[in-house]
């Protein structure tokens, strides 16, 4: 990586070149990246004056305006960012910072034992010019799912970032009048993507309402003139049922990436189809890999299969194995790893002949030329709407509710959709259980129903049998 693909580097030189441009429109307003450079320059210095330096910061992430440059303030100040979901929970945000040792925490909400809140300043308030300080290591830490009963720290370096950014920005055709939806939540890694990539390209950066989101995802696109869109594949399917992803519906779009989840042949055609001018790219990557590191090109004769699409083939310096059937990877992108679980790291980030390579989980099969097919997971991760999410950390969570009993959580698909569905074996308060995980869990792991069995189904080996859970999930 250059020095020129750090994220702020990226923006800096957009701001130089392009002052007046609109950088970021949200429903508060437009920002110009003069007026974005500014604010997030005030907001670095509050944060050198209050004497964080190259360490970590808590941000609540909700999507304003006032998030967006406090997240180029803490980058600008050396630090890194650690963005805790809106919503809450609180007992969460408490277990996510005590993992990170953030003192500092930006934005609304609960306070946190042991952190010191700090003011983001108006857009628009006087302040000194903010300080050269040179970048940091680690550029944010993101929270996925953890199988353990709580949530892991992923930590990714301005290196890695850098080494994804320079590849997108050289690979697509984007430039200053592009005009990049952001759909994902700030919690979300896929979010980097959406900032610091049109970012870089010199180009605006468009924030729905959360009504904007869902089915008015297309009315927001042409009311916005959205040029380049980015979304899970559940998004298009969604529209797809709707009947709002019409032939010719996305006139505008000229690039569309899809991450997150499996994209499926039909919802491809149906998005080319209504965005009859876009190339389309379907991407691949965890966490732990930085954003995305695969990539496949859809081209205009999309085969009329129902199918999955290829994930593809990695970005150029970087390899992939299958060992055993599971999909392995090395090369600039991959993460410091797991914060403070050392052997979570030693098992995910193994050596093999003199190389660190990161075990995604995931199940693959490559084709002779290399490229790469998805085939499921290897252990009971699911996704829901691209979030990561291991079932036992739902269980972990209720199984001491149930006096004894047991808790065992499941992904059924519904319309396109991955939904989750809990099963317990005694009887039990299920508003109460299901109030217990929105005390503790992010709203996207919640289980959407709680189910009493007499007794979980067991396999011939004496295992729980999932399989017979998610049929009983898809009739119940």
């Amino acid at each position: 990586m250059t020095n020129a693909h750090d994220p702020i580097a990226l923006f800096r030189a957009s701001a130089a070149r392009w002052p007046g441009r609109e950088a970021l429109r949200a429903a508060e307003g437009a920002f110009t990246y003069a007026r974005l450079d500014r604010w997030s320059d005030a907001i670095s210095r509050v944060l050198i004056r209050s004497g964080a330096g190259r360490e970590r910061i808590a941000l609540v992430a909700h999507k304003r305006p006032g998030t967006y440059a406090a997240i180029l303030g803490i980058l600008k100040a050396g630090c890194s960012y650690v963005p805790l979901h809106p919503d809450g929970p609180a007992a969460r945000w408490e277990r996510m910072i005590a993992t990170c040792g953030a003192r500092f925490l930006l934005g609304e909400g609960p306070d946190i034992t042991g952190t010191k809140r700090l003011p983001i300043p108006g857009p628009d308030d006087p302040f000194i010019g903010a300080a050269d300080v040179p970048a940091g290591h680690e550029a944010y830490v993101l929270f996925t799912s953890g199988s353990t009963g709580g949530p892991k720290g992923v930590s990714v370096s301005r290196t890695n970032l850098g080494a994804y950014l320079g590849h997108l920005l050289s690979t697509h055709r984007l430039n200053e009048h592009d005009r990049f939806t952001q759909f994902f939540a700030l919690t979300f890694d896929l979010s980097v993507h959406d900032l610091f990539v049109c970012w870089g390209a010199g180009a605006c950066l468009c924030v729905p309402l959360p009504e904007g989101h869902g089915m008015r995802a297309a009315a927001f696109a042409r009311e916005e003139k959205i040029t380049v869109w980015f979304s899970v594949p559940s998004l298009p399917a969604l529209l797809l049922r709707m009947r709002a992803l019409t032939p010719g519906s996305l006139p505008t779009v000229r690039h569309a990436f899809f991450c997150g989840e499996a994209l499926t042949w039909p919802v491809a055609r149906a998005f080319a189809n209504a965005a009859p001018d876009a190339t389309l790219v379907n991407l691949y990557g965890p966490t732990e890999t930085t954003i995305a590191i695969t990539a496949y090109g859809i081209g205009r004769d999309a085969p009329d299969q129902a199918g999955p699409v290829p994930i593809g083939l990695p970005f150029p310096g970087h390899k992939a194995m299958l060992n055993n059937e599971e999909l392995c990877f090395s090369g600039p992108q991959l993460s410091d790893g797991y914060i403070g679980l050392p052997e979570a790291n030693a098992e995910a980030f193994p050596v093999i002949g003199g190389e660190r390579w990161y075990r995604t989980g995931d199940r693959a099969r490559m084709d002779p030329d290399g490229t790469l097919h998805f085939l499921g997971r290897t252990d009971h991760q699911v996704k829901v709407a691209g979030h990561r999410v291991e079932p036992g950390e739902i269980d972990t969570v209720l199984t001491p509710l149930l006096q004894g009993g047991k808790a065992v959580s499941v992904a059924v698909e519904k319309a396109g959709t991955a939904r989750l569905v809990t099963f317990i074996d005694v009887p039990a308060d299920i508003p109460a259980l299901l109030s217990a995980c929105r005390a503790q869990l992010p709203p996207y792991m919640v289980p959407e129903r709680v189910l009493q069995l007499d007794s979980i189904p067991l396999t011939a080996h004496g295992k729980t049998d999932r399989q017979r859970l998610i049929v009983l999930a898809q009739h119940g």
